[in-house]
Formats: structure tokens, sequence, C-alpha cells
């Protein structure tokens, strides 16, 4: 079982060990696409409302409710792209490289800007939320396929305002592949770590590699 021996402290990265940047939550394009959602459902809305005549069934007034829909996306993503700036860099440390059956890797959390420094009313301390996830990946011409063949959580604890990192250790089983194509091209192994501090959600794709033999 997984082991999260977490320890907030103050501290810069180390330059031994493998360093991986935190996946781009595309909170962008989802502002992007909620902005022309909104324009468009706006004016069919607007069509719909001249043609009936202010008499429309109840239908046609559940289809000029749509610009709420992008009204609703373009909030959240843009209280999400708030929630990462607050949160600032995260960036992962490996220690040693990670491979199915390994047991106990040593690895850190560093908060770039310190935890918690740009809260409007900060806590003594926050809790996170650690995740690893195996994901199988299938595509199909146009469409895509993605089922979680495993995933554990890791023991959650609360982490002092204003800390620089957190140390924890991963272990993976044995039984699951390494990450990249499964056989055929179309087919994918994808880990990750996933976390939750602030409200805000990161992942960290992991490099999971198969063992080297002797």
């Amino acid at each position: 079982m997984s082991v999260l021996s977490a320890s907030a402290r103050n501290a810069k990265p180390l330059q031994a060990g493998k360093y991986i940047h935190a996946e781009d939550a595309k909170h962008t394009i989802a502002i992007v696409v909620s902005v022309i959602w909104l324009i468009v459902s706006a004016a069919f809305s607007w069509q719909i409302w001249k043609d009936c005549a202010g008499a429309c069934a109840m239908g046609e007034y559940l289809l000029m409710l749509s610009p709420l829909v992008g009204a609703m996306m373009l909030a959240y993503g843009c209280r999400q792209i708030y929630l990462c700036k607050r949160l600032g860099e995260v960036v992962l440390q490996l220690q040693q490289p990670l491979h199915p059956a390994c047991r106990d890797v040593p690895a850190t959390l560093y908060f770039m800007t310190g935890l918690g420094q740009a809260m409007r009313h900060p806590a003594a301390a926050y809790p996170l939320a650690l995740e690893i996830v195996c994901t199988h990946v299938e595509n199909s011409g146009e469409d895509a396929s993605t089922k979680t063949l495993w995933s554990q959580k890791l023991k959650g604890r609360h982490i002092a305002h204003g800390a620089g990192s957190t140390d924890f250790t991963l272990s993976l089983p044995a039984d699951l592949p390494a990450s990249g194509n499964l056989g055929r091209t179309e087919i994918k192994i994808i880990w990750k770590l996933q976390l939750r501090v602030l409200s805000a959600k990161v992942s960290f794709v992991l490099p999971v590699k198969v063992l080297a033999g002797p």
C-alpha cells in the first residue's frame, strides 16, 4: 500500500532527481469555447423569441435558456484559472525512477510561491489530497475511450501555511503495464499523480518505465 509520509517545510528544490511540471489544465480553451457558445446561443435564443412572438411553447422557452449553459461554463473556467493562479506553480520531484512493483519511491512536491501565500484569509494549515491513477486510453479514428485500470488515494495530510514543499513516497502494483503504447499504437497507458489543494486540481504525468534487467 502506498504510504504518504508528508512533512511540510520551506525548502528549495534540490539538484538531484527528476522534475515534472504539472499538466496544462486548458482552462483557457474552456473559456474560449464557453464564450463562443454564449454568443451563438444568445443569437439563437433571440431568434426563437422573435419567431414565437412571446407565445412560446415550453420547449422553446427551454431553448432560450441555453445561454445560461455558456455563462455557467464561462464562470467555471474563470474560477479554475483563479484557483490555479492562487495556488501558484507546483513541481514534482522524483528521487528514483518509477516502475511497476516499485516500493516507497521518495517524491517531493514543491510549492514555488509558498502554499497559501495568495490567500486573502490564510489558515494555519490546508488539506492536501493525493491520488495515483493508471488509465487505459484507446484512440479509434475520431473516437477515444478512457478507462481507469487502477487508482489509489494516498493518506491525506494538512500542510502548513507558507510551506515550500512536502515529502511522500510512491508505491505501484506489479500487475500493471508501464507508461506508453501497449502493443498497438492506438492503445496507450498513462499514469498520473493527481492532487487537490486550496480547491485547485493539479495533475502530473508519471514516467512509469519497465525495470531494466540485470
